[in-house]
């Protein structure tokens, strides 16, 4: 299965697919991860405040006596609350709530009506940007741009007259140093976690196509088998026929019956012969004769082969070599000369009466690029993408005219691709095709005959 393009391609599809949909999950899982984080966050620090706010606004409703003003009841309980615009020194305090406050990191506000701050009690040593102050839970932020959560409480004298305002905070710095590790564990986890997944996909794959592929090795052993099969019989009926037709004394029509006959068998065997090629090389059962081949001569033959198709057919064959040194690859030049053939024989049969066929060979960043082209009747968009598979027929009645077995390109891909090499086609409807094959070249020939000679490669 790791020497068949098709099933690579396939799994590699298949493993990409895998690895984005458990990407996707494994990101929605971290996203809830980090909304929940946040929400649990939220919830802790509201229970806390509201639990802290509530012992603090008790104790002082019962101590403070003027709207506005401390009263030193308030100071006695609150040791360390510094008031706005006065000196506070350090007071080492045996209050369990200053030490509390002190311990967690909370921030402590007094405010009157206003919303101005008349003391404050915490860490914070910078100025928290006043607004009106509200019932609910609000984040607010200091003169430095740090977050931080409030709970804000209306403060009443003893003799419920209003005071102002005791509002309780917390800074944001426990949850982003929670956000902060999670996302380093994200950071260097996701990668991690991606290569992990990216190799239980591939494993995954792999073993989700192994029956298919077994059943594909199936079905090709049984065309190789079929065409192999047929061989013999063919031949004989063919034998036959062309016996039949030797024959002097035979009646006309049962002659054009047998021309009927000689064709179909000749196209029978046509058929069975380039299946079982097909299939062998595909199966990698053709080993390939790797020596130097020279396109120059290539292009060269086939030009002259062809001459004679294309005359015959009213097509002007033209060849260009646009390099003037000679190019080689390394390959069975039995072979590429069959490919190439393929290429050409379809672009005279596909174009019209006095048309042009060329033939161009030239040397594109150390790759010999031939490319075939004709102003012939030309390929709709939805058929390139079939054009290379087996049986394929872009216009079923013409291919039918031109006797061929659909499998010429198919064949013409193998090839090159058994080079190492590729092949591409453009094409516009009604205004002509280029196939374009590229091949790996090599600049020493005389040294890589030396290298490579009786070695063949598979």
């Amino acid at each position: 299965m790791h020497q068949n393009r098709l099933f690579n391609r396939t799994r590699i599809q298949l493993t990409l697919t895998y690895a984005l949909v458990i990407g996707v999950i494994t990101l929605l899982c971290g996203s809830a991860i980090h909304f929940v984080m946040i929400r649990a966050f939220t919830r802790i620090v509201e229970r806390e405040l509201n639990t802290l706010a509530g012992a603090v606004h008790d104790t002082l409703e019962s101590v403070l006596q003027q709207p506005e003003i401390v009263a030193p009841a308030a100071i006695n309980f609150l040791p360390e609350l510094c008031l706005v615009d006065k000196e506070c020194g350090s007071v080492k305090s045996q209050s369990r709530i200053s030490e509390l406050i002190q311990e967690q990191g909370y921030s402590l506000r007094l405010l009157n009506v206003t919303g101005r701050a008349i003391a404050t009690l915490g860490p914070n040593k910078h100025k928290l940007i006043n607004d009106l102050p509200t019932m609910n839970w609000k984040t607010i932020t200091d003169d430095r741009g740090d977050r931080y959560y409030t709970h804000t409480l209306p403060l009443k004298t003893i003799d419920n007259r209003d005071w102002g305002y005791l509002q309780v905070a917390q800074s944001f710095h426990r949850l982003d140093d929670y956000m902060h590790s999670l996302h380093l564990i994200l950071l260097l986890g996701t990668p991690l976690a991606m290569l992990v997944i990216g190799g239980a996909s591939w494993w995954l794959s792999g073993l989700a196509m192994r029956p298919i592929y077994h059943s594909y090795q199936q079905i090709q052993q049984f065309t190789v088998d079929a065409a192999h099969e047929l061989r013999t019989p063919l031949a004989v009926t063919r034998i036959a026929v062309d016996s039949a037709l030797d024959a002097e004394i035979v009646a006309s029509e049962t002659r054009n019956n047998l021309e009927i006959a000689q064709r179909q068998v000749r196209h029978l065997s046509y058929l069975a012969e380039d299946l079982l090629w097909l299939s062998r090389l595909e199966a990698k059962q053709l080993p390939l004769r790797e020596q130097p081949c020279c396109l120059n001569d290539l292009v060269s033959d086939l030009e002259e082969e062809l001459a004679p198709l294309a005359m015959a057919n009213s097509i002007d064959l033209r060849l260009e070599i646009l390099v003037s040194q000679s190019l080689y690859t390394i390959g069975d030049s039995d072979r590429l000369y069959r490919a190439i053939s393929n290429l050409i024989t379809n672009a005279i049969q596909y174009t019209s009466t006095d048309g042009v066929v060329s033939i161009q060979l030239e040397l594109v960043d150390r790759h010999a690029i031939i490319a075939v082209r004709d102003n012939g009747i030309g390929i709709a968009p939805e058929d390139l993408l079939h054009i290379f598979d087996r049986f394929y027929r872009v216009q079923a009645d013409r291919s039918r005219d031109t006797g061929g077995t659909g499998l010429g390109l198919a064949i013409a891909r193998a090839i090159v691709e058994a080079h190492h090499g590729s092949i591409q086609v453009e094409s516009k409807l009604n205004l002509g095709s280029i196939f374009t094959v590229t091949l790996p070249t090599k600049t020493n020939p005389s040294k890589t005959r030396s290298d490579l000679s009786d070695n063949p490669v598979g």
